[in-house]
Order: C-alpha cells, then structure tokens, then sequence
C-alpha cells in the first residue's frame, strides 16, 4: 500500500509541474505575442510619425525602423563648425556638392536637406578647402549659397602686397579656436595680433548676434527676368533694371542684375525669404544685402591656407560698354583678363574656371573680382540718405556699415588693413582703392570686367548709389537670433 501511495504521490507532483510548465510555456508565449504586436504597432506609429503615410515609401521605411541596417551619414571634418541648416525649409533646399573626376565638374544639388548629405558635401581640411554649398529653390528661383564659418584672424602688416592671412576657426558662437582652450578677447585690430572676424559678432552697429557663420551667395545676383537659354537676349539689357517686382536669383551663366539703386537692392534682398521668394518657407533666416565686413570675411578666408591663398582672377567678359552685361561665373585665361569676347573664357565648374573662385575650386564663390562691380551696405556716416536712390536712416543699423573716411579705421572689411592709400592702386593684387566721399558715399567692391589688372578682390571704390549699369550686388545670409 505504500508503494502504491509512493506511486500516486509521484504521479500527482509529475501532473502539477507538467501543467505550472504548460501554464509558463502559454504565459511566455503569449507575452512574446504580445510584445510582438507592441513592437509592431510602435513601428507602425514610428513610421507614421516620420512620414505621414508617404505609401510610396513604405516598405524602405519599415525595414529601416524594424531593425535592418540603416545607412549611416557620412563624417565630416571638425575643423569648422558644421554648416547652420536648420532655419531653412527643408522642401526645398538641397545640398550641392560636385564630382570633381568628371570633365566638367558633375553637380549633385538633387538630395534635399531632410535626407543625409552627399559624402563629398564638404571639406574645410587645409589644402581640400571644399566649403559647404546649399541651393534654395522657393518659388522657382534658385539661389546657390556657401557656408563661410566662424573664425578668427591674425592682423596682417598693412601693405599694398598680398600677404597670407592666418585663421583660426571657433566653436559654435564662442570665441575659442577648435581645438584650444584660450578665448580670443582682443578687439584692438593691431598687427600681428589675433581678433575675431566682425561679420560673426555684435560689433560696429549692432550686428546680428554672434554667429556659427554666415551664407554668402556663390554669384553675383541675377533676375527672375533672365536665364542660361536666353542670355544672349539678356544680354541687351541690364538683366533687372531698377525695380522690386523681381525675385533675386543666384546662379552662374546668367547676366548679373544692374541698374537698380542701393535703396532698391536692400528690399529685393529682404524680400528672399518672403512667399514666392527663393529662400521661402524659412525661419529665423535674415536675408540682407551685403555688408563691407561679409565681403572681407569671404576675401580674409580665400587669402589663407583654407582658401585658394592666391590671386582671385576676374570674371572678364563684358558684353559692350553701354550695358556691360558680364555672365555670372567665368573666368578669364589669366588674373587680370578683360575680354568682350565669350569663347575667351572658361566655366566656373571647369578645370580653368576655378581659378576665379575664393577656394580654388568648384566649391568656393566666383564673380568677386571682375564681372559687375558690387555694391554693397557700407556708406558714409554723413551720408546716410539720399533721397532718390537709398535712406539708411529707416534701416536698422546693423544691416549696414558707416565710415567717417580712410582713417576711420575698420577691421576685417578689406580696406585699410589691405590697401595703403585712399585712392589709386593701392590695394593687395594692385587693385583699384578709393574711399568713398561726399557726393559718392556708397561702397562697392571686386572692379568690374573692363577693368582689367584694376579689378581685384581686394579692390574697393564708390559711386552715388545709383543704378547704374556696371554696379550688381550679392545677397547674404544669417541665422537671425
């Protein structure tokens, strides 16, 4: 009998743990199921929440989330601070970068901002110097722009020969080079000493704030009125003319947009981030005319071992000397080049053609020396207004730069500390320098095509702020705070 009991006793413990282990196996099976369909269902949501249903895309998107391997952004380089995207509409702006194996150079602008970037999208390295370039495209008009970071630079010895400017780059919006621990406190633009660049501070009027950089447009304005198809029609004309109905556009074998006054230049430049504009859609995006101290950023880092650290050569085709009409990024087949003849040019994506960028290559700005002559927001603090052609007093001050002369002395704006006079040959590359006085108080800068050996990057003189036919300008801009 008590085997028999032994026996039974056996059985029943065998019974139970056989059914606890079913029960765990149906739990744990169930909790699989269940945590399956919570996985699934959170995908699900993921999904929706990025892509709002785009079905076209649906089956790449879930593999993608469910856990198969995502393809990772490419790295870039840490010298500078990345380029600052995050204000502009990212429907449509694209990054732009070129195939530089390919004869002419290959553009890629077709990846919009809201994907990863190209691989090759840039470079600042020292001796790649591959600045970083986007395309705006609101209302149909493009617009190129390129990134000029954040830096600080040593004071060159005033002279009227070219020097190598030394640059250090900095962190976000402080004032610490990348890689060291100092701050940059000198604001006494002595030479020899290290300042921080002007057009990234709160300095001279105001400023915009301290900025990681600034976009600067890669060619010298166009029109929506003109194009690459019809521009030997376009070239009878000044490409604009004096008017706000416009839209700005930036993009190269077009003519340049002339004969509009300075006061109508500053709304056109405003307007690029209105509806129908080629910046639009963006927020906290500051589109303005070019100021003095943004056109010396762009010449300081071309003239370091981050730039192309030569001469700039000119852009030197002009159509006649009653419109003038250059086409936006050529260059010429030596530094001082002028010619009415086309075919005595090369491209700007061309192997000949980069020797008129601030890089030298396809990735720098072009049309800075030769081409039109650029007007830009730098006047006479006694001339502050005129009434036909602009009034600064109804603009805020940090929109523009204001001279009492030569003397008063400036830094980083390309004037007094690259030139050694007030008017004649006196600037780096034996350009053209004239400060700007009473009955001419508006700056402009690069000379222009039929100057020839005058033109110059470093070249800087005056005129009345008229529209005239030779006289362009170039839009920039800023993450506005």
């Amino acid at each position: 009998m008590k085997k028999i009991r032994s026996e039974k006793g056996a059985i029943a413990a065998l019974v139970v743990v056989t059914v606890l282990m079913f029960v765990l196996i149906l739990m744990g099976t169930y909790m699989a199921i269940t945590n399956l369909r919570k996985s699934q269902l959170e995908s699900d949501i993921r999904i929706q929440q990025l892509y709002g249903g785009d079905v076209a895309r649906i089956e790449e998107v879930y593999n993608e989330v469910i856990g198969e391997k995502v393809e990772e952004g490419p790295i870039f380089t840490t010298v500078t601070n990345p380029p600052d995207i995050e204000g502009f509409n990212k429907d449509n702006t694209y990054y732009v970068a070129w195939d530089i194996e390919s004869s002419p150079y290959e553009i890629n602008d077709t990846i919009p901002i809201s994907e990863n970037p190209p691989s090759n999208w840039y470079d600042y390295t020292e001796g790649i110097n591959h600045w970083a370039n986007i395309k705006t495209t609101g209302g149909g008009n493009d617009c190129y722009w390129v990134w000029i970071p954040r830096y600080a630079y040593k004071v060159p010895t005033r002279s009227s020969t070219a020097q190598t400017i030394e640059i250090k780059f900095l962190e976000g919006t402080s004032n610490v080079p990348i890689g060291e621990t100092g701050e940059i406190t000198n604001t006494t633009p002595t030479p020899g000493t290290w300042v921080v660049h002007p057009a990234f501070t709160n300095s001279g009027n105001g400023g915009f704030g301290e900025l990681e950089g600034i976009w600067v447009a890669k060619f010298e304005a166009s029109s929506s009125q003109v194009s690459e198809a019809t521009v030997n029609t376009d070239l009878t004309t000044t490409g604009g003319g004096n008017t706000t109905s416009l839209q700005v556009r930036v993009i190269p074998n077009v003519t340049s947009w002339r004969g509009i006054t300075v006061g109508n230049i500053f709304t056109v430049c405003r307007n690029l981030t209105t509806d129908g504009n080629s910046v639009e859609g963006a927020t906290s995006v500051d589109s303005h005319m070019m100021k003095n101290t943004e056109w010396g950023a762009c010449a300081y880092l071309s003239r370091s071992v981050y730039g192309k650290n030569g001469a700039v050569w000119n852009n030197p085709y002009y159509n006649n000397r009653t419109n003038y009409s250059p086409i936006t990024g050529l260059c010429g087949t030596s530094q001082d080049a002028s010619t009415t003849d086309v075919n005595n040019t090369y491209r700007y994506n061309t192997e000949g053609g980069i020797n008129a960028s601030t890089s030298g290559n396809v990735y720098g700005i072009f049309d800075m020396a030769g081409g039109s002559i650029d007007y830009t927001a730098g006047v006479l603090s006694g001339n502050l207004s005129n009434g036909r052609y602009y009034d600064f007093t109804t603009i805020d001050p940090k929109y523009y730069d204001t001279y009492t002369g030569y003397n008063d002395i400036k830094y980083g704006d390309a004037v007094y500390e690259t030139s050694i006079g007030s008017t004649g040959t006196t600037a780096w590359d034996t350009a053209y320098s004239e400060i700007p006085f009473s009955t001419s108080p508006i700056f402009k800068y690069g000379g222009q095509a039929c100057n020839g050996s005058l033109a110059g990057i470093f070249c800087f003189s005056s005129y009345t702020g008229d529209g005239h036919t030779c006289n362009t300008f170039r839009p920039c801009l800023v993450m506005s705070e």
